[in-house]
This record gives structure tokens, sequence and C-alpha cells, in this order.
């Protein structure tokens, strides 16, 4: 082998260099329990490519990523807000809102009039009818025109609406635009380094919703994914 040919070697090595493995199907069953093998293989084949793209390489970045982004969708189950409430429902969830049975019975189990009502005028929302096509989408839940506008714009979409379709439909983009929230919108790689997992769940939902589950699924992934 002439030094010209093992130069270009190494080179093509470095090139071709396996990245590395966040997550394999097997630990994310751990994790996720109700996926099937074949959604698992999926799923962390998108996580394990995505991560690379994001520039995620730390395992314990990961931990924190994966375990609110499984709790926020179920386990991967849905990629689209559920808008439809019963009027107790509603009255918990809104009671400023609905201070009753009969201000929240109007809106009960028709999620298009209710996102309109909860969502419209604000988070960017100014259209009628923005409050649906806007509600929350992909694996974190994009919510609002202004943050969706923000994502369409960095996946380069020339349609903010196309952009929100895809979200909330394509595994690929509900999980890609969970990394860019997390990643870019959000900053939260640092949080993650210092392990502030009550701040990262603060700085993805405004509060503490769902944080024994994020705990549980976070404990997890720190058990399993090694």
């Amino acid at each position: 082998m002439t030094i010209f040919s093992k130069l270009i070697g190494q080179i093509a090595a470095k090139l071709f260099k396996k990245k590395p493995m966040l997550i394999t199907p097997e630990q994310l069953r751990k994790v996720a329990t109700t996926l099937s093998p074949a959604r698992a293989e999926e799923m962390a084949d998108l996580l394990n490519k995505q991560g690379a793209k994001y520039g995620i390489t730390d395992k314990d970045v990961f931990h924190e990523f994966a375990a609110n982004v499984i709790q926020e969708s179920g386990e991967f189950a849905h990629k689209r807000e559920n808008m439809s409430y019963s009027a107790k429902r509603m009255m918990q969830v809104w009671p400023s809102r609905f201070p009753t049975l009969a201000s929240a019975q109007p809106y009960a189990h028709n999620p298009e009039k209710l996102s309109n009502l909860v969502y419209g005028g604000r988070m960017g929302n100014t259209k009628p009818g923005d409050g649906w096509a806007f509600r929350g989408g992909g694996f974190i839940g994009l919510t609002g025109r202004e943050v969706y506008t923000k994502y369409a714009k960095y996946g380069g979409y020339q349609s903010v609406e196309a952009c929100a379709e895809d979200v909330r439909n394509s595994d690929a983009v509900a999980l890609d635009s969970a990394y860019w929230f997390f990643c870019v919108l959000k900053d939260l790689e640092n949080k993650a380094q210092a392990d502030d997992f009550i701040g990262i769940v603060k700085s993805i939902n405004g509060g503490t919703i769902g944080l024994a589950t994020r705990q549980h699924y976070y404990n997890l992934c720190k058990k399993y994914i090694v």
C-alpha cells in the first residue's frame, strides 16, 4: 500500500465512520413498553439519525430529550393534540374560560370549535381558524402559528400550513420538530448536561404537567440507555 492510498483510506474511514448510536430498539422497548418490535426499530432508527443531525452524541443529554418526548407523545402513539374534551374536563383544564358546565357544553367534543376558542388570538394566531390549523402537533407538541412559522422557516417550507400538516402526519417530521424544539428553539442541551430535569420540563410546557410520568421515563432512560 502506498502512502497516498493509505492516506485516502484514513480519510475515507473518518468520513464514513459509523455515527454513535444513541439507542437500540431493545433499549427503547424497555423504556416505552407499549411499542412493538417493529415500531421500536423504526423509532430507534429515527432517533439515532436525527439525533446525529442535531449534534446530540451525549447519552446524558439524550436521556432528558427522550424522557420528555416519550411522555409528550404517549410513547410515539400520537402526533396531534387531542382537543376532544368533555364539558367537565374543560372546566378543569381551562377554569377561567369555562367556569360552569353551561359555558363549556357548546364546545364539548367539538375539537375545531374548542381549538379556535382557546388558541385563537394568541401564540401568533390572528386569522379565523388559526387555533385549529396550528393546534398541537409533532412528538413534542408545537402549538401556535408563531412557533410553526419558525420551524417552517428552519425546515425550508414555503407554506407554514403545509409544515403543520407534515408535523402532524409524518413520524420523521414529528420527531425532527421535537429535536428542533429541544435543541434549537429552547436550546436545552446545557440544561440537560447539568441534569436540570425540572427546568427542562418547565421550558417545554410552561409548568410541571405530567412530571411524575416524565420522571418515570427519565429514570428508565438512565437505567437502560447506557
